[in-house]
């Protein structure tokens, strides 16, 4: 934690530096003196638990290490943006840097704010997701949590724990965890930090090359990486920078388009047959079709060129929506205008499916999507062909049973929650489709999504402070992966017995 605010501090300099560069020295100064408080006390509080002893054990679950950062980080983080914006007050800074840090892109600041600004949630955002992927790596794969259990199931670690007759032996919970938290989790940075920065700066590089200004292109490739679809309004900037963007957002459909992805096994290494390609594939390729042939539903005297642009933009934010981003397409405006009413729901639908397993893509994933597919077919086949034996090789036969159990129960609890959080939030005035909608963003981190989904746009800043800390617990749910909480209480139930 003491590193985290060390970095967050050192994180401020940046938009510092640019205020500084604009000649707006007031929002420089608020960060730069916000930087050097979060360094200094970052440095006393190194001081101070120096030779301490070892960490009790009772704290050691990675759900505490998770839980602290996303309690406490978004609390400094919010320092300069009081001090830069006058009237915006501590707690919706703390909303917007808590929506940042979790990749979610949810804004309450009625204007787009000044570039430093912007840079600073986009900042944000970009740590906030290089943290999940790290810490994904180095605290949930251990675990086989967060999607992972749906790849290590034919391992030879699980195929010990379930014994010679599927009998339950022991689980990596059972017993207690062992707390290696922070040296896993200097491993995974030293391997994963290197690729997510070059991944932003070669971004970068294409962005300003293809016309933006420097500032513009550096926020909109944090945005990109973190998934998180924090951009000032019309930045996009054409059709070679929207290419550029979707070619990185396809980095969060899968988990092995990034570094360390050998803690992911699969029977075939060829990256053109990877599962969760397959799928986005597939949906991408669906929706596009009937979106396509929905808005190609026009007088025949209608442009060639104009049809393809509008094509192309219901492919970009499709993906985009489909990787939890929120960006909507530029080159096809009338995409736009296609998502409008009741087909806003597939843009919702998208997010709710969301990306690939240990990415920072949020929503229910498409591995567990995948594995309730292939469940419900082999159900159906069955009920078609009673005698019927179900083949497809030992992986598959095991995504249909235990993947499928997993994903089923993830998927109950995100629907549980999701219920709970949309009452609560009714609870506050707000009307019931409103409620869902808000919610469903949250718990999928896709803030954006609610401005493209439902008869009119919803702004975040209509919200009450009560309606607003029940979205902000959603966004940490989601982030957190669900089934993380779920662990520590059944850690500390039966299984501690």
């Amino acid at each position: 934690m003491v590193v985290l605010i060390a970095l967050t501090g050192g994180a401020m300099l940046l938009p510092a530096a640019v205020g500084f560069t604009l000649r707006e020295h007031a929002l420089a100064r608020a960060f730069l003196y916000s930087a050097l408080l979060l360094i200094s006390l970052a440095m006393l509080i190194a001081l101070a638990i120096r030779g301490m002893a070892s960490r009790n054990q009772k704290f050691s679950h990675p759900f505490y290490y998770l839980a602290a950062a996303y309690l406490v980080l978004p609390l400094l983080m919010a320092i300069p943006m009081v001090e830069a914006i006058p009237g915006l007050g501590f707690f919706n800074a703390w909303f917007e840097m808590l929506s940042a840090f979790t990749t979610t892109g949810a804004s309450v600041m009625q204007d787009a704010g000044t570039r430093p600004i912007n840079l600073w949630r986009a900042t944000v955002a970009w740590g906030g997701g290089m943290f999940f992927l790290v810490a994904v790596t180095a605290l949930l794969a251990p675990l086989r949590l967060g999607g992972f259990e749906l790849f290590g199931m034919h391992s030879r670690v699980t195929q010990v724990a379930r014994g010679p007759a599927g009998r339950h032996l022991r689980s990596p919970l059972e017993g207690g965890y062992s707390d290696r938290s922070l040296s896993r989790m200097r491993s995974a940075s030293a391997v994963i930090a290197p690729v997510y920065l070059a991944a932003t700066l070669v971004l970068w590089v294409g962005l300003s090359l293809a016309g933006n200004p420097p500032v513009i292109a550096l926020i909109l490739a944090m945005a990109t990486i973190s998934t998180s679809g924090i951009a000032p309004s019309g930045a996009l900037g054409g059709f070679v920078a929207e290419v550029l963007i979707a070619l990185v957002l396809l980095m969060a459909l899968s988990r092995r388009l990034w570094p360390g992805a050998q803690i992911i096994r699969q029977e075939d290494p060829r990256l053109w047959c990877d599962t969760e390609l397959r799928i986005a594939a597939a949906i991408l390729v669906v929706l596009t079709l009937l979106l396509g042939l929905r808005a190609m539903y026009a007088p025949l005297d209608a442009a060639f060129a104009p049809r393809l642009a509008e094509l192309w933009g219901i492919v970009f934010t499709s993906l985009s929506f489909l990787t939890t981003a929120g960006f909507v397409s530029e080159v096809g405006r009338s995409a736009e205008g296609v998502f409008s009413g009741a087909a806003g729901t597939v843009l919702l639908a998208l997010a709710l499916c969301g990306g690939g397993v240990a990415t920072t893509a949020g929503g229910v994933k498409l591995m567990r999507v995948f594995a309730l597919f292939w469940q419900a077919r082999r159900e159906v086949e069955k009920l078609v062909h009673p005698d019927s034996v179900g083949g497809d090789g030992p992986r598959l036969r095991l995504l249909r049973q235990e993947g499928a159990f997993s994903a089923w129960l993830f998927l109950m609890v995100f629907i549980l929650s999701m219920t709970g959080l949309t009452a609560l939030l009714t609870l506050t005035g707000v009307a019931m489709e409103d409620a869902m909608i808000y919610i469903t963003a949250a718990l999928t981190t896709t803030g954006p999504v609610a401005q493209m989904t439902g008869p009119v746009p919803l702004d975040w800043a209509d919200l009450s402070r009560l309606g607003l800390a029940i979205s902000a617990l959603g966004m940490v749910l989601g982030r957190l992966e669900l089934l993380l909480l779920l662990s520590v209480l059944w850690s500390r139930g039966s299984w501690a017995d």
